[in-house]
């Protein structure tokens, strides 16, 4: 998990408009062993200066489905069809028609996990998504239960 500011929101080292990121957020279940080698990958095709999604793993599809519930595909929905960024929670909010405080909890929860960024201007805390697309990538294959944990 992240580290949080005083006011409970994810501690961030600097602006994210100002780090470059990749055009795709890939979002997978997979175990820690194949995370760890897609992200070795990753490294490998940026040293050749190639292009990779951003990735974030779940350890199981349960987990996944905890996290991206509808409303919340909803509302990075809602970022994507507005290059990304809201002028705030309250606007957001506004734009999905729900309560400020399940929007704030959501927005939350979707940047401790990585999904998105909140900019702090202040006053204000500004939902960002610098993605264009979100990839979810889940593999069901037979006998499994989406309660058990990523094969190794």
């Amino acid at each position: 998990m992240t580290d949080h500011t005083a006011d409970g929101w994810p501690d961030k080292y600097s602006d994210p408009r100002d780090r470059p990121h990749p055009d795709i957020l890939r979002v997978t279940v997979e175990s820690f062993d194949e995370a760890r080698e897609d992200t070795l990958e990753a490294v490998d095709t940026v040293a050749d200066g190639e292009s990779t999604p951003a990735v974030v793993s779940f350890a199981t599809v349960g987990e996944l489905r905890k996290i991206l519930t509808d409303r919340r595909i909803e509302l990075l929905r809602t970022l994507l069809n507005t290059d990304g960024a809201a002028e705030s929670i309250s606007a957001l909010a506004d734009d999905l028609g729900r309560d400020y405080r399940t929007v704030h909890d959501d927005v939350s929860l979707l940047a401790d996990y990585g999904l998105l960024f909140v900019i702090d201007e202040g006053q204000s805390k500004r939902p960002y998504l610098p993605y264009e697309r979100i990839l979810l990538d889940v593999e069901l294959a037979g006998g499994e239960s989406g309660e058990e944990p990523a094969p190794a």
